[in-house]
Parts: C-alpha cells; sequence; structure tokens
C-alpha cells in the first residue's frame, strides 16, 4: 500500500521537464566571478593600507627620535612656526608618495 502512495507522491510532487535556465547559470557565474574580483580587490586594498601605516609609523618614529635631539629641540623651541613649516611639508611630502603609488589591477572584464 505504501509503494502505490509513494508513487503517487513521486508522480504529483515531480517538477515537470524544462530544459535548463542557461541565463540564470550565467548570472550566478558572473556574481561568483565579481565576488571573487572584488575579494582580490580588498585584499590589495588591505595590504597596501597596512603598508602605508607601517610607512607613517616609520616615519613618525624617526620624527620623534630626532625631536629628541637637544639642538633641534632647542631651534624648534625658538622658532615654532619653523617646527610647523617642517611638519607640513613633510605631510605634503608623504601625501604625494602614498597617493603616486597606483593599485595594482587586474585588466577590466565584462560581467553582465
Amino acid at each position: 500500500m505504501s509503494d502505490g502512495f509513494d508513487s503517487f507522491l513521486h508522480g504529483a510532487l515531480q517538477p515537470e521537464a524544462r530544459d535548463p535556465d542557461r541565463r540564470f547559470v550565467a548570472r550566478v557565474q558572473a556574481r561568483i566571478a565579481v565576488e571573487a574580483h572584488l575579494r582580490a580587490q580588498r585584499r590589495g586594498t588591505l595590504r597596501q593600507l597596512a603598508v602605508q601605516l607601517v610607512g607613517i609609523a616609520g616615519v613618525a618614529a624617526g620624527v620623534v627620535w630626532l625631536g629628541r635631539a637637544e639642538s633641534v629641540d632647542r631651534f624648534f623651541g625658538e622658532s615654532p612656526a619653523w617646527a610647523l613649516c617642517a611638519m607640513l611639508s613633510l605631510f605634503a611630502l608623504m601625501l604625494v608618495l602614498f597617493t603616486s603609488q597606483k593599485v595594482e589591477q587586474s585588466p577590466a572584464k565584462s560581467y553582465k
């Protein structure tokens, strides 16, 4: 009795036969490719950010170490305007160095 009921359920619930939806498969594959590309871009951006943070920390450590020298401390203590000019120049130099780096990008692909 259960075999007849199982075959009845199988026949009633079985989806109708149809061709595979190739457009849907293509859209899903394109989204997977886009996600992989974006993941690689995020990884590259985070790597570049880490390098820049290490660079900033190195420059800051050098400035602190240089500022602890007695002659430099005395000079900047007598003329704080020069200290401000030096700090702004250093900031501008770092800004130019970090913004001139090109981010590695793979060739553009067409995603639909």
